[in-house]
């Protein structure tokens, strides 16, 4: 900024970013917490220069059509864009088509937890994008599987832009005892669909990768089953999981499930956290608390999870967003009308909640403008800042950055304002809080 002119020589400025949280509770604490563990996520999403991945991962309550966590990655990917997808089918743009003997395989098995396919010699297997017949824009295509005794050889092919398939890379699926793989293809950037067939053996694919690998947006990962317990995760090899991690590299897992309390289900997060950690050590993980149900008029199920669930995120440092409180109970849930079942939101109920988690952890900020600008005019300093609409702009002064003043404060408009600082805030530091609006 340079010198500063004549008497505003002791002005000291400071510019920042705060977003409006809620207060924390004294009683027995289910409240959102660790709101400021999410810096990777962050970085890597106003980043702009690659994909962001993001992994819905859980059972049914993290499912790719209705969740709270499929409401939270529309809104990501609305202000962001997407860049791709992995694993399990979102918006329609991985729908699974089979030939020739090959099978969708219901999940849990001893080789995955969420769905996957049974690839035999001659069969074949490929994904089709519902509303774009040409595939998904992409500039890299790739393959998850599993090698194991059965295994053998099966091949990777290409079609771009709705033209014939073209065979590019021969796998193999056998090994001595089960492990993950990834297999990954670059070409240029086209409209692409990506297709397997079995050569010999048994072969055993979870699923594929269709991605702009050199350009911002969310990498939308799905890893979700219904029905499913962390015993059927923690049942995998972890010489299944490391792998397949580690090739996904997510930049955030949104974990939601309906576990119960104890000591077990305990022990299974952590062993997940282990997991996550060494596959994915840049990672961050945000713990939904999970809404209440018809069980919790007559048992404390929900509370006992969460419980044990938000001990862990204060333990690995990790971000808990509370869903339970904000849900009030299984009765109110019905009475709004977001519930689809005695267990399950709606889409409407998932977007409810997916909107106070958006807004609770800072996400309405995401590459929004919020530079706080400086100028001075003859003995004047003026305050100036670009706004946009459904944001709540704050600008506050403070002299001991404990106790911060209101200068002036707004709902955006999309015009950048400026405001005369008050001649009062020699010395002093300025911020600029955004809330949403």
């Amino acid at each position: 900024m340079g010198k500063l002119p004549g008497p505003w020589v002791r002005w000291i400025v400071c510019i920042l970013l705060a977003v409006l949280f809620l207060t924390e509770t004294k009683a027995e604490e289910f409240s959102t917490t660790n709101r400021d563990c999410l810096a990777h996520f962050w970085v890597a999403a106003e980043g702009g220069k690659r994909p962001v991945t993001v992994v819905s991962f859980g059972d049914s309550m993290a499912d790719s059509y209705q969740s709270v966590t499929y409401s939270l990655i529309n809104s990501l990917a609305g202000r962001l864009g997407v860049a791709g997808y992995s694993l399990n089918n979102y918006a329609n743009a991985t729908e699974y088509r089979l030939t020739n003997g090959a099978q969708y395989v219901v999940g849990p098995t001893q080789f995955w937890f969420t769905d996957h396919y049974r690839l035999p010699s001659g069969g074949g297997l490929w994904w089709e994008a519902q509303n774009s017949p040409g595939g998904v824009y992409s500039d890299a295509v790739g393959v998850f599987w599993v090698s194991q005794p059965q295994g053998g050889w099966f091949t990777l092919s290409v079609s771009t832009a709705g033209q014939a398939w073209t065979p590019v890379v021969m796998l193999s699926g056998n090994g001595s005892t089960p492990e993950g793989h990834f297999a990954r293809v670059f070409l240029a950037p086209d409209f692409h669909r990506v297709r397997v067939d079995g050569v010999s053996g048994i072969n055993y694919i979870i699923g594929p990768q269709l991605l702009s690998q050199k350009t911002g947006g969310v990498h939308v990962v799905f890893m979700d089953k219904g029905g499913i317990g962390l015993d059927s995760v923690t049942n995998i090899p972890i010489s299944i999981r490391q792998p397949i991690l580690a090739a996904l590299n997510p930049d955030l897992i949104v974990w939601h499930m309906k576990e119960d309390g104890s000591v077990a289900t305990s022990n299974r997060m952590l062993e997940c956290e282990n997991w996550w950690s060494n596959a994915a050590p840049a990672c961050d993980i945000a713990y939904i608390g999970t809404p209440y149900t018809a069980y919790d008029t007559n048992t404390t199920t929900t509370i006992d999870q969460n419980r044990l669930v938000r001990n862990i995120a204060v333990t690995k440092h990790r971000t808990y967003e509370d869903l339970m409180q904000p849900s009030v109970s299984y009765n109110w849930l019905y009475a709004q009308g977001y519930m689809v079942d005695a267990v399950h939101l709606n889409v409407t109920g998932g977007k409810y909640l997916a909107n106070i988690m958006w807004n609770d952890l800072g996400f309405f900020a995401l590459n929004v403008p919020r530079t706080l600008t400086l100028k001075f005019s003859g003995q004047k300093l003026t305050a100036e800042y670009p706004t946009v609409t459904g944001v709540y702009y704050a600008l506050e002064m403070s002299t001991n950055w404990v106790n911060w003043l209101p200068i002036v404060s707004a709902p955006g408009s999309g015009q950048k304002l400026s405001t005369n600082v008050p001649a009062s805030s020699r010395n002093a530091f300025f911020r600029l809080r955004l809330s949403p609006n």
